[in-house]
This record gives structure tokens, C-alpha cells and sequence, in this order.
């Protein structure tokens, strides 16, 4: 069971890595992003944000052999782990968010007249393998969701392996190597393992010119998050003037006093941190930091955009900085697409919450729904999986009608734009750009050209089945 709730620590925190996160208690309901609920007949919104709704009415069939439980209509699986007794409730917001979505779409009559029926795919973290025996009789496609552990797709065994049943999956996030540089899928925002976004770092370093000469990398001890920091190690290599420090490891699972790991940081003489884990563990260690007057700044990924990162006081994580890559449910008023996010799951889910891999999830269904459309267009009224793929790869601007940055769906390059927040007085704050400022490059995002970085490390392989087209 420790091992089991390591792995679930692992690549919790591993979300950090992709271009978006975790978030999970992040309320629908927070400052200067209050929802009122929509009109029952939601249906009546016929875009979302400026993106024109793929959703309608036709007559769509979808190819027999690849039907699943019938060609009535599109069965779709969305991966999840909310069933996990290690920790209940786990990724929840994405099946909660394509529930929402589905409702939605059915509403104005499904995607080119197929109604959507969801396949609950829930893997209980530890039970991947049985959810894909499942995924292999019953559905079209994965869409929207994901797994913590999205590498046991891959069993290697008939009736339960993502490329022998010829799977196609759009998932709202990828974790491991081995399932982000696999065929068969595409991102909708593309998290590759061999090269990382640099606009973030470097903006950090504009920001914070004397803060960020010397920058330590405090990690979780499991080899998912070592391929972060390798991401990372890359990304400062390329952005240089930032000299890096020897990186400082703690246990995921059973430190009870982080006094010791703050000392370290601070005899370092790192005056900036990385940090890469879950946000109530740097919660703990900035408690200590700041209890012990130290004067850096820090740096974090999007998954630390939650409300546990202040649940050791606000004043403990003041001034740290995070960096989003959509606009942030506190500016929803200003962004029609994020605010029709939390109007949608408000109208379908009332109970749900907002958070970022919502954000993610809802993106993919609108990429899956969009290239679906094109393809019973093209095809004589048929969407097959071939077509899906392809379709969803020529989308090469994709900002799911303004929910997030630009991103090139199915490529192997992150989306170069960034956007950075401050936690300030317990609530997260723009930092960077000022929307309509000098930097502000595209809706309110920083996004300088030739910002990614390449990782020459071996990481490890992707699940790549030859025999696949796409």
C-alpha cells in the first residue's frame, strides 16, 4: 500500500510537468469568477467562447467495426481514477467536466446527430488494466480523461492493450513517457517528454534578474518526477544565466519535518526555487522557509494553482510565483471561453468543481467533437478512428475557443506562450503580462518565438505500435 500511495504522490505531482494540472478544490465560485447558472436550455449557446459549437443536429453513422457497444450512437470512455481507495475521488473534475460537456453537446442533438453516451472507464488508479479490458468491447474512443498511471494502457495483452484493440484516445492530460510520445492519441495540449517550454523562465528571470542567478530544484525522490527536473534542468540550460545548484530530493511519502530540507535550500545559497510535488507539500516547506527569514523566490508549475498551496497560511506562500497556460478563474469575466466553462459545469454539475485539468479536458472534447464534425462532413456522413486522429492533428492554432494558450494538437512541441500568477494575501493574482500591455502577445499570453527547449537525456520510449497510421 506505501508503494501504491508513492506512485499515486509520483505522478500526481508529475502533472506539473504538462502544460496543465491538478487544481482539484479550486471552488467555481472564487473572487471576480462567480457564476450564475445559465438558462436551462444551455443548448441555445451555439459557440464556445469564438469557437463556432461542433455540436448539431445530422445523420452521422459511425464506422461498424470500430462502433463498440453499437453504432446508435458514440460510445465514449473517459479514463479516470476517482474510484481510488488511495485516494478517493482522484482526477474526478475531468469525468466531471466531460459529463458536463456531453451534456451540453447532446442537448443541441450530439455531434452531427449522434447522441454521445459515456463510458465510465474509472481505472481506481490500480485497476488499469480491467477498465481497458472494457475500453476494448464497448467504446469508440477515449476522450477527456486520463489516468495517473496512463502506462498500464499498454498490458501487452489482447483484450486489454490501448494498440491491440486499435484504440484512439484524446486524452485531457499524459503522464509517462511512455503514453505522451505514443501514437494513436492526440493532446490537446501537448505535454512531450523531450522538450520543454522556456517563456516561462524566461520571464521568471526578466522579472527577478537577482533572484534567479542561483536556482534550486527541490523534487519529490521517484524517478516520474526526475524526468520534470531533467525537463527543467533543459529548459534553464537553454534559457542560460541562471546557474544551477546541486538539486535537493525529499521523500513523497512520511516526512513529518521539513526544517532540515529548508536549511539545505538555504546553505545552497540559492537565492530562486523549482519546486516539483504536490502544493501541500510546499506549503509545509515554505512555512519553514519563511519561519527561517529566507529571502528567494519561487518558481512552480500549474499544478500548484490550488487552494492547498495555502493551507499552511497565505502569509507562508506569499509572493510565489505560477505559471498557467489558460487564463485564471478569477479573470473568467474577462475570457467569455473559461467563464462558459464554469456557467456549463454550474448548469449540468452544480456539485462539481472547477479546476485546470477541466480546463484540459473539456478542450480535448471540443478538439474530439470538432474533428468528428469535419470528418462526418468529409466522409459521406462516417467518422472512423483513422479520421479522427488525422482530423484533430490539422488543428494547428488550438485554443478550444480561447480555454487556453495556442497549442498544436498531436505535434511534439509545448505551447510557447506563458502567463504567470502571484500568490498574494492567499489569492492568486496576475503577474505577468498585463493584459493589453507591451508582452501581452495574444488574449492576455506571453508568447515569444523559439521558446522550447530540447532534452537530450533519455527518458525512455514511447508505446509506439508500427502498424498504426497515425
Amino acid at each position: 500500500m506505501k508503494r501504491s500511495l508513492a506512485v499515486l504522490l509520483c505522478a500526481t505531482a508529475l502533472l506539473a510537468g504538462a502544460c496543465g494540472a491538478k487544481g482539484e478544490d479550486t471552488a467555481t465560485e472564487q473572487e471576480g469568477a462567480t457564476t450564475t447558472a445559465v438558462d436551462s436550455s444551455a443548448s441555445a449557446v451555439k459557440k464556445w467562447g469564438d469557437l463556432d459549437s461542433p455540436c448539431g443536429s445530422g445523420s452521422a453513422k459511425v464506422s461498424a467495426a470500430e462502433a463498440g457497444t453499437g453504432a446508435d450512437k458514440l460510445y465514449i470512455g473517459i479514463a479516470n481514477d476517482r474510484g481510488s481507495t488511495i485516494r478517493p475521488g482522484l482526477n474526478k473534475e475531468i469525468y466531471d467536466s466531460s459529463l458536463a460537456f456531453i451534456k451540453w453537446c447532446n442537448d443541441q442533438g450530439g455531434i452531427s446527430g449522434l447522441k454521445i453516451e459515456p463510458v465510465d472507464l474509472d481505472g481506481q488508479l490500480l485497476q488499469v488494466e480491467a477498465a481497458m479490458t472494457k475500453a476494448c468491447k464497448s467504446i469508440f474512443a477515449m476522450v477527456g480523461g486520463a489516468y495517473v498511471q496512463d502506462d498500464l494502457e499498454f498490458s501487452g495483452k489482447d483484450g486489454s492493450d490501448f494498440h491491440k484493440c486499435k484504440l484512439i484516445d484524446l486524452p485531457a492530460f499524459a503522464v509517462s513517457v511512455k503514453k505522451s510520445e505514443s501514437n494513436g492519441q492526440v493532446q490537446p495540449i501537448p505535454n512531450p517528454a523531450y522538450k520543454k517550454a522556456t517563456a516561462w523562465i524566461q520571464d521568471f528571470k526578466k522579472l527577478y534578474p537577482s533572484e534567479s542567478k542561483k536556482n534550486v530544484v527541490v523534487y519529490g525522490e521517484l524517478p516520474s518526477l526526475k524526468v520534470v527536473k531533467s525537463q527543467y534542468d533543459a529548459a534553464v540550460e537553454s534559457v542560460g544565466g541562471m546557474e544551477a545548484l546541486p538539486a535537493l530530493s525529499y521523500p513523497v511519502v512520511g516526512l513529518t519535518d521539513w526544517g532540515p530540507l529548508a536549511d539545505k535550500v538555504i546553505s545552497s545559497g540559492a537565492t530562486s526555487l523549482y519546486y516539483i510535488g504536490e502544493p501541500a507539500n510546499l506549503a509545509n516547506l515554505m512555512a519553514k522557509l519563511t519561519e527561517k527569514k529566507w529571502p528567494g523566490k519561487v518558481l512552480n508549475e500549474t499544478n500548484v494553482y490550488d487552494e492547498k498551496t495555502f493551507s499552511k497560511g497565505p502569509e507562508a506562500v506569499e509572493g510565489i510565483t505560477v505559471r498557467v497556460p489558460f487564463p485564471p478563474f478569477e479573470e473568467a469575466s474577462d475570457f467569455p471561453a473559461v467563464k462558459q466553462y464554469l456557467d456549463n459545469l454550474k448548469a449540468y454539475d452544480p456539485s462539481s468543481k472547477a479546476a485546470s485539468l477541466g480546463i484540459q479536458s473539456t478542450s480535448a472534447w471540443l478538439l474530439f467533437a470538432s474533428a468528428a464534425k469535419k470528418c462526418a462532413a468529409d466522409n459521406g456522413d462516417t467518422i472512423d478512428r483513422t479520421c479522427i486522429l488525422k482530423t484533430a492533428k490539422t488543428f494547428t492554432d488550438w485554443t478550444a475557443g480561447g480555454l487556453h494558450a495556442p497549442s498544436n494538437p498531436g505535434s511534439s512541441e509545448p505551447t510557447q506562450c506563458s502567463l504567470l500568477l502571484e500568490a498574494k494575501g492567499g489569492k492568486w493574482v496576475r503577474l505577468y503580462p498585463e493584459i493589453g500591455g507591451t508582452d501581452d502577445d495574444k488574449d492576455g499570453f506571453h508568447c515569444p518565438s523559439d521558446s522550447s527547449a530540447t532534452v537530450t537525456e533519455d527518458l525512455g520510449k514511447g508505446a509506439v505500435d508500427p502498424s498504426r497510421p497515425a
